[in-house]
């Protein structure tokens, strides 16, 4: 696995391991930069990112698909309950928002669960988690902030099946 490296860097090397996982009917992963773009709470900085081969196996250890993990940490001075109110907007469409062409409820992917975890009550430091779950995919977003930091974090974690 790739250990947390300078964004210019891991950027070259994401595309080098790009390149030896991509499935067998010749459609690659996105590259980790354009895939935490569809995650990056605005204006975060990206504190260290990484993808890896997710390395899918079954009880035998034989591998059963192509597969990949993105993983970034992403910070910001912005309060968490703001952090966790864009996610919420983000993810949940709203119930009367249409889609323009056919008239039918948007939804940010088809067959998508979203579930929200607050696991804050009686400790040092607040913890909400974000799960979004498809039929090839999960995401998890790790939000936290302690009284003594300056910033939220947001640990965020993507595995993909091809």
């Amino acid at each position: 696995m790739l250990e947390v490296l300078p964004c210019s860097l891991t950027l070259f090397l994401s595309i080098i391991l790009l390149a030896s996982t991509s499935s067998g009917n010749g459609q690659e992963a996105p590259s980790l930069m354009k895939m935490i773009g569809r995650w990056q709470y605005p204006g975060s900085q990206i504190s260290g990112a990484t993808l890896s081969d997710a390395a899918t196996m079954n009880a035998a250890g034989e591998r059963t698909r192509p597969s990949v993990q993105y993983r970034a940490v992403l910070t910001t001075k912005d309060p968490m309950a703001k952090v966790i109110a864009y996610y919420d907007s983000k993810l949940k469409p709203a119930a009367d928002s249409t889609n323009e062409k056919s008239g039918e409820t948007a939804a940010t992917d088809s067959g998508q669960s979203v579930t929200f975890h607050d696991d804050s009550q009686g400790r040092p430091v607040p913890i909400h988690i974000i799960y979004v779950n498809t039929a090839k995919a999960s995401t998890t977003l790790v939000i936290s902030r302690a009284a003594t930091e300056s910033e939220t974090h947001i640990a965020w974690a993507r595995y993909e099946s091809h």
